[in-house]
């Protein structure tokens, strides 16, 4: 693997981090990225050796043919906001009212569109095929990834990498993890219903709430009593709604949370217990329990050899050492829907960095990051799909 395209990234790192504070100062939430697609498309076309196309109302798939015949490697970048009131003071703030590029989105969409004009320069000198997926809906399931997977933008790729900024990871450091990385995230709400009434005659009513609290305290048992202690699993209660006055007994109280884990069996298992625990308590206290669960994104499962590549790459070109082993994360990510269909990994770029006050944690108010990261980030999702251009030729020739 010869190119590095130091000069070309080199040559655009100001016009990467310009559109990245463009970005950051025009969010927009899930499903509703047009003025941010809009800026993609016009940027794009101005290349004229890229092909466009727009599965979806928000985001799009860029295309680029190299110059001679080789496989087909897929980047991804999300392009959404979270809905939160940015606090950070930097002069490139959100003008866009209640939202904010929280998690880094924005950088990832900057760092995309450069590789995107970067390859496009340098089309001559490359084989195989290029496919950048500006992806719309990360954060709000069920997402865009599913979407796109659907519309068969991952038709003749070979494999795929994706890349998010981190801010546990020091700058100038990548962070990545064979086989589940994130976890599969899922949500419940369980409404216990009973019969309301006035509090000073409790012998009138079915009290749902103390039939609630018993659901609570069971299902806090489902992950220490049903799950192996070598696996990882997080059960949490965060919501108990019930009641509007002192002296009323509801009818029904609802409660809310979140399921992770990272095996398709636990999740089951999980889900099973819910739905047993729900039905069985409720119906001893002649209440009615009814569950809404929703599945949410699945575990993302990075290929091995595939990190090892990433892996040896980073080491090959910052120096040993600058590759890091990520502890897997109980958020969830909805690249892990591309990973289903083809292999591939997903790493994390390091933005971290206390000198410039880049400490905050992703969906914070405060959340920023350090872009001298940029120029690593380039260039890594630029040789890192000439690698695994290199990884899927070697596999054809083992098969």
């Amino acid at each position: 693997m010869e190119p590095i395209f130091e000069e070309d990234i080199t040559e655009f790192l100001p016009q990467i981090v310009a559109w990245r504070r463009h970005f950051h100062q025009y969010p927009e939430s899930s499903f509703n990225e047009f003025a941010t697609t809009e800026f993609l498309l016009k940027e794009i076309e101005k290349l004229g050796n890229v092909e466009i196309t727009r599965p979806l109302p928000t985001g799009l798939v860029a295309r680029l043919a190299g110059a001679l015949p080789g496989p087909t490697i897929a980047l991804r970048a999300d392009i959404d906001a979270l809905k939160m009131t940015e606090l950070t003071g930097v002069e490139y703030a959100s003008k866009n009212e209640g939202v904010m590029h929280a998690c880094g989105h924005d950088s990832h969409t900057a760092m995309l569109l450069g590789v995107v004009c970067i390859l496009s320069k340098n089309q001559k000198k490359l084989k195989g095929n290029f496919v950048f997926i500006f992806q719309p809906a990360e954060e709000f399931p069920p997402g865009g990834a599913i979407a796109l997977v659907e519309a068969n933008v991952l038709e003749g790729v070979d494999a795929i990498l994706g890349q998010h900024v981190s801010s546990i990871v020091q700058v100038g450091q990548l962070g990545i993890l064979a086989g589940a990385s994130s976890a599969n995230t899922d949500c419940f709400e369980i409404v216990v219903t009973g019969r309301g009434g006035h509090a000073s005659t409790p012998d009138l009513c079915i009290d749902p709430i103390p039939v609630a609290m018993q659901i609570v305290t069971a299902m806090q048992q489902i992950v220490p009593r049903n799950i192996s202690p070598v696996d990882k699993a997080v059960l949490s209660v965060t919501r108990i709604n019930g009641g509007t006055a002192d002296n009323i007994i509801p009818d029904t109280v609802t409660i809310g949370g979140t399921v992770r884990t990272y095996t398709k069996e636990n999740r089951e298992k999980i889900y099973e217990r819910i739905c047993s625990i729900t039905t069985k308590i409720s119906e001893t206290e002649n209440c009615e329990g009814t569950i809404k669960y929703t599945w949410g994104y699945p575990s993302t499962v990075n290929t091995p050899a595939y990190v090892d590549a990433i892996s040896n790459l980073g080491d090959k070109l910052y120096g040993e050492g600058t590759v890091v082993t990520m502890a897997p994360s109980m958020g969830g990510e909805d690249f892990a829907y591309y990973l289903e269909k083809v292999p591939g990994c997903f790493m994390y770029l390091g933005v971290k960095n206390a000198e410039k006050g880049c400490v905050y944690p992703g969906h914070n108010t405060k959340f920023t990051i350090d872009e001298d990261a940029f120029a690593m980030g380039v260039t890594m999702m630029i040789n890192g799909a000439l690698c695994f251009q290199e990884l899927v030729e070697e596999q054809k020739q083992e098969a």
